[in-house]
């Protein structure tokens, strides 16, 4: 163990003189996620409790305005945390943390304004759903929640969609499928709650007896984590069935399979630092889920630093990204920024960066911030984190990962037509189900030479909500002399396919 910190205390400083020269000599890649969660539950992130539609409107775009701009391309807007709704619902109330009541309508679709203010960014919109939790220490009682009642599971102060329970499985399936069907999002995604942690394995468990009489040969543990497994895969399979370029991840606790016999039975290495408490704490198998193809991606939860002696990001966050590509899938990994008070600690998150890029497979790397607002909204700091790292290691656009075992590449490629240049704004014919990439090439750059590398893009373009005939973008002012542009289709599978030059 001495040798593994010795090592990783090496990296982080090696990592650190890198990430602090890296805007002069080396590009970010093309491919890669650059995330943040958006906590809604208790208020953490959005909205501020008691707010107008309109305030909340105006903080959001504010929020997304300052991702956008230092070349964030996704969020994860929690949607879902206590089996309420900030969507409009067939299932469960409205979220009381939209107007302090649980079940009263808010005025506006949260989740839909979302989507469209992301989209209209150039940015993806992940909803992050918590399959499980219904509610903590109160019991919610309106009318829409007298049928999960019928369904509870309870441990403490904890209440519990009952894992166990087809109806549990085929209400969350139900849930995910109304918000990838009426809603056009990106990805699904569940945090790291799944069983009560500390849930008792004795005769005093509250699914002892249930386990009892299931008739399975599985101990009460594997019969657990086989409950949560059952959900998490009847769900890919409805996106699958329902819109195939949707992806669907979960964010487990951040350290998994240190056990020798554990990882023997999936193929793997044991992660080499911190304590698995998951496995037999709340029966969450995320290397299951990863060998199982269950999931399209896998973010763990890494919240410690380079170094750390309880569980080091220099050994853990590595390990995911192996174990990830082992079973044909992709590591985002998430970092807590909630504790920065200075920004002397700004160095840590670019090291961090460039340490999953050298580990993840090329254009498969990502990254989620915990939580947002500690990217753009910390007063007492001279400059925000989404600024340095837009200096550092965001210094150009990027699109997201493609996922290749989803992947469906058209059989004609898309063609764009009469792309136009009109004073400030690009026009092109618009292309159903299409979105675009677009560049800008410098004026000595010859057209024929000009390649969709990282340092011409900039950004992603979503087709209008509207039913307008053409797509516009306008062009930076910067942008507006001394070059040339290019857009590109680019499938909802994220395929990118041959530019078209302005005439």
């Amino acid at each position: 163990m001495k040798r593994l910190i010795a090592y990783s205390l090496l990296l982080c400083i090696a990592l650190t003189a890198c990430a602090q020269r890296l805007p002069q000599n080396t590009l970010p890649p093309k491919r890669e996620l650059r995330s943040a969660w958006v906590s809604t539950v208790w208020g953490i992130d959005w909205p501020k409790a008691g707010t107008s539609a309109a305030s909340q409107k105006a903080e959001l775009t504010r929020m997304l305005d300052s991702l956008r701009n230092s070349n964030f391309n996704a969020i994860n807007l929690q949607v879902r945390s206590m089996s309420d709704a900030f969507y409009r619902s067939s299932y469960e109330p409205w979220s009381s943390y939209l107007t302090g009541k649980r079940g009263k309508d808010p005025g506006y679709d949260p989740l839909a304004f979302a989507v469209s203010e992301c989209h209209k960014r150039g940015m993806e919109l992940h909803a992050w759903i918590n399959p499980y939790r219904f509610a903590i220490t109160t019991m919610w009682n309106t009318e829409r929640d007298q049928e999960a009642r019928q369904h509870l599971l309870k441990w403490g102060k904890f209440y519990i969609l009952d894992p166990a329970q087809q109806w549990t499985i085929d209400r969350i399936v139900n849930v995910c499928r109304e918000v990838v069907t009426k809603y056009d999002v990106d990805g699904i995604l569940y945090d790291d709650y799944f069983y009560p942690e500390g849930i008792s394995s004795t005769v005093a468990a509250p699914d002892y007896k249930t386990w009892q009489n299931s008739g399975t040969s599985l101990s009460l543990a594997d019969w657990r984590r086989d409950n949560v497994n059952r959900m998490v895969k009847a769900v890919y399979e409805m996106i699958q069935k329902e819109k195939p370029w949707v992806r669907y991840g979960i964010s487990p606790a951040g350290v998994a399979c240190t056990s020798k016999a554990l990882a023997d039975k999936y193929g793997i290495d044991p992660c080499p630092s911190g304590s698995d408490w998951q496995y037999n704490g709340i029966f969450s198998d995320p290397v299951g889920w990863l060998q199982g193809k269950m999931i399209d991606f896998i973010a763990p939860q890494v919240y410690w630093k380079i170094g750390n002696r309880r569980a080091d990001f220099g050994l853990v966050a590595p390990w995911w990204c192996q174990t990830a590509r082992h079973f044909g899938r992709q590591a985002f990994v998430s970092m807590a920024i909630d504790k920065l008070v200075s920004t002397s600690e700004f160095p840590e998150w670019a090291t961090e960066m460039q340490l999953l890029r050298k580990h993840c497979a090329k254009d498969q790397c990502g990254t989620i911030f915990w939580s947002v607002r500690n990217l753009y909204n910390k007063p007492t700091l001279s400059e925000q984190l989404c600024h340095y790292l837009k200096r550092t290691v965001y210094q150009h656009p990027s699109l997201v990962p493609i996922t290749p075992w989803r992947n469906h590449p058209a059989r004609k490629a898309p063609v764009i037509n009469f792309l136009k240049h009109e004073g400030t704004v690009l026009k092109w014919q618009l292309i159903p189900r299409l979105r675009y990439t677009v560049y800008a090439i410098p004026a000595d750059v010859e057209p024929s030479q000009f390649k969709q590398d990282v340092q011409y893009l900039l950004g992603m373009v979503y087709n209008p909500d509207t039913r307008a005939e053409e797509v516009t973008y306008t062009i930076p002012k910067h942008l507006r002399s001394g070059y040339r542009f290019a857009v590109c289709p680019l499938d909802r599978f994220g395929n990118e396919y041959a530019p078209a030059f302005v005439q």
